[in-house]
């Protein structure tokens, strides 16, 4: 039941003569110079596909990195390593670093030269090396493996064995090797990628600059924010990864991206090379159902009460403020893209776009005996499946946004939930107060408490058991959650007060005094907070198991769904391109406003205008500091003005994005920096489903309001020495 395609080139070839839509598309950046470089050409390019991509000589990909693994895009735009990113992308490292009387996120940071820029603990870059397709040799070992479960169809897509046994044998020294499948098992790639360790950071906005707007301007249009911050790589003093050591050296990269300030207009060529994490467009109707109706409003109910609280406490104190910051910004962002998905996959009627398609499909399959024996009744299996699983996926979503996301002491929860699995695993049934582990713990209590404050979590904890117990089925809850329930009388305020005042989890005291002696098992499993987060998870894992069967299932027909639509849309000369995956994609389109309703135009840019009209003295999104203000009424622009004489802070373009995507890269015709990728508009939330060439924005950062900023404002001229900036 599986389709058999000569070459990856013979259904992605085909974009070439496909140019109504091509800006839609994530496209893979080692296959652009046989599949997209001629539309690319022909929409302004002035570029050679090796001047982007090559494995033989310095490209534009090799000053493109993968931040954390991929969480967000970064660029290199200095001989000395200096990195470019996202201020949201280094929000949480700036946090960490801060303290009240250093208060970064507020004040900003500037580092004056290399020994004062700071290391940031964890903090990974990725270079991309090479990529080489491996698809005939990984499906070829697929087809070797048994499996008595594989012999009714469920077929796995991947495989960690093989997975190692591939990434081995085309190991390079130096670098670390990943195999990647695309399109659910259509292709198979082997990405080798470089990473760096030694990541410092050297300058950030304050946030009235890189926040500003908050959650109000979040997903909207027009913004105004001075989203940036800049690390640096170090290396070892031969030039290769190393770990943090004072004698590292900053890294001499193969390639800088020049900086141009000359301006954009309106229908400008613009491309991003980046690190997109997920897209989903080959989701069943059903899937999409699904999301909009099991999951988002659990997402949006969740996390509303949540940001509730936690907006209320951070205005009260300024001690919250810095330690919660990074905690009320990862809950904000998702939950105003859920409220926005729903409000866009209704206004696009995307299941019924979906639904068309499948009714094409359908009868594309009726057409031949062949394709009938190949995919069979795959639309009625799928929304057979998906109606299986209705009872068991409200009860996961409401599960995983409140208790598992929800209060702040699950951070140290999962600590010591590691700790126990590690005891079970080696047979242990207790651990002594110097063995490494229980030192481990201590380390990472005394961090957890740096920041935890105990009345705020109580309150977060109680809202969310209480959406637990009110939003899950009775016979789901553990007995030990419900017998605390009952015995409280449903008053969760005082159920929660009871538990906090009796766990070694929301007390440094109470820690350190436990950790003092052995540790043993029994006692982590009686800690009360410990059980009711230990109970509700062991109930999730039990949910997901009575879903193995139908997640097996699922993913065999949306294995064979995906293949169907490749398969029909390749016939039909429709471009394909794989979804999202955090690997290096390349996206291109043009500079331009929208008009998002009858009788309004939003235009492609936006103004520090904006900052004046929008300033609000107190207000958490929109108030500035005195510097930041003053800098802006002074009007001193300085050569970053435009044309038109005012400072551009920010422009739209039609490249397709998706988180991951932060930070990256936007490039003109000459594969110049003309801005940062931070966001997508309202209309783009319907986006991991379905791109609509219309209404779908990318949101950026303009290049000369950030040098504005370092220039004009910090006044770090140090920093402009390192660019190249071509006006």
């Amino acid at each position: 039941m599986t389709i058999r395609i000569k070459s990856v080139l013979s259904f992605l070839l085909l974009v070439l003569f496909q140019t109504g839509r091509a800006d839609e598309g994530m496209w893979l950046v080692n296959l652009m110079a046989r599949t997209n470089y001629e539309v690319m050409k022909t929409q302004g390019l002035q570029l050679t596909a090796q001047d982007i991509y090559s494995e033989t000589a310095p490209s534009l990909k090799d000053a493109i990195v993968a931040l954390d693994n991929g969480s967000c895009t970064g660029s290199i735009i200095s001989h000395n390593g200096l990195l470019i990113t996202n201020h949201h992308c280094a929000y949480n490292d700036i946090q960490q670093l801060s303290s009240l009387e250093h208060d970064y996120l507020k004040n900003g940071f500037w580092a004056q030269n290399y020994r004062e820029e700071i290391p940031v603990p964890g903090k990974t870059v990725m270079f991309l090396d090479r990529i080489i397709d491996i698809t005939d040799e990984y499906k070829a070992e697929l087809d070797k493996m048994e499996n008595p479960a594989w012999e009714k169809g469920y077929r796995p897509l991947t495989s960690r064995k093989i997975n190692f046994q591939l990434e081995k044998k085309y190991a390079k020294k130096g670098y670390e090797t990943s195999c990647v499948c695309m399109a659910r098992g259509e292709n198979y790639f082997l990405f080798y990628y470089k990473i760096y360790k030694d990541i410092r950071l050297v300058a950030a906005p304050p946030s009235c600059f890189g926040t500003f707007g908050g959650d109000t301007d979040n997903w909207t249009w027009p913004q105004h924010k001075g989203d940036f911050s800049l690390y640096r790589v170090y290396t070892s003093p031969d030039g290769e990864p190393a770990k943090y050591d004072i004698a590292n050296i900053p890294l001499k990269p193969r390639k800088v991206l020049t900086l141009s300030i000359a301006g954009i207009q309106p229908g400008d060529y613009a491309m991003i090379l980046g690190y997109p994490g997920s897209t989903t467009r080959y989701t069943p109707s059903w899937g999409i159902k699904e999301k909009m109706e099991l999951k988002n409003p659990a997402v949006i109910q969740a996390r509303q009460a949540k940001l509730d609280i936690l907006r209320k406490a951070m205005d009260a104190d300024s001690r919250m403020q810095l330690g919660y910051a990074s905690e009320y910004f990862s809950c904000s962002n998702y939950w105003k893209y859920a409220i926005g998905e729903n409000e866009y996959l209704q206004r696009y009627r995307v299941i019924d776009r979906q639904r068309q398609e499948e009714a094409k499909l359908l009868t594309w399959i009726n057409s031949r005996p062949e394709l009938r024996e190949k995919y069979g009744n795959i639309l009625d299996e799928l929304a057979k499946i998906y109606t299986e699983r209705i009872p068991e996926v409200a009860p996961t979503a409401y599960y995983t946004e409140t208790l598992l996301n929800g209060p702040y002491v699950r951070n140290l929860f999962f600590r010591f939930y590691g700790t126990a699995k590690g005891m079970e695993i080696a047979k242990k049934q207790q651990l002594p107060a110097d063995d490494p582990e229980i030192i481990g713990l201590k380390k990472d209590g005394k961090e957890f408490f740096r920041t935890f404050d105990s009345k705020t979590d109580r309150q977060v904890f109680a809202s969310m058991l209480r959406l637990y117990a009110e939003n899950v089925s009775p016979e789901k809850i553990p007995a030990e959650v419900s017998g605390l329930i009952s015995k409280f009388k449903k008053d969760y305020s005082k159920l929660t007060d009871y538990i906090y005042a009796r766990s070694v989890l929301t007390d440094p005291h109470r820690l350190e005094t436990f950790l003092s002696r052995r540790v043993t098992k029994e006692a982590i499993f009686k800690d009360p907070i410990y059980q009711i987060l230990n109970t509700t998870l062991e109930r999730d894992f039990e949910w997901r198991k009575a879903l193995e069967k139908n997640a097996q299932e699922l993913s065999t027909y949306r294995t064979l769904y995906t293949k169907a639509f490749i398969e029909m849309r390749t016939e039909q000369g429709i471009p394909y391109y794989p979804d999202a995956n955090s690997t290096m994609r390349i996206t291109y389109g043009q500079i331009g406003g929208f008009s998002p309703r009858d009788g309004i135009y939003d235009d492609y840019c936006s103004t520090i205008v904006g900052y004046t009209e929008k300033y609000k003295k107190g207000d958490s999104e929109f108030d500035l500091l005195p510097s930041c203000l003053s800098a802006i009424q002074q009007g001193n622009w300085g050569n970053y003005a435009d044309k038109d004489g005012r400072l551009h802070t920010g422009f739209l373009c039609n490249l397709d994005i998706t988180g991951g995507n932060s930070g990256s890269p936007v490039m003109n015709a000459q594969g110049e920096l003309i801005g940062l990728a931070y966001d997508g508009n309202w209309e783009s939330m319907a986006g991991a489903f379905y791109f609509h060439p219309n209404y779908n924005k990318c949101v950026c950062v303009d290049i000369r309001f950030i040098l504005w900023i370092i220039d004009k404002y910090a006044g770090a001229s140090h920093l402009l020495e390192e660019l190249s900036i071509h006006s």
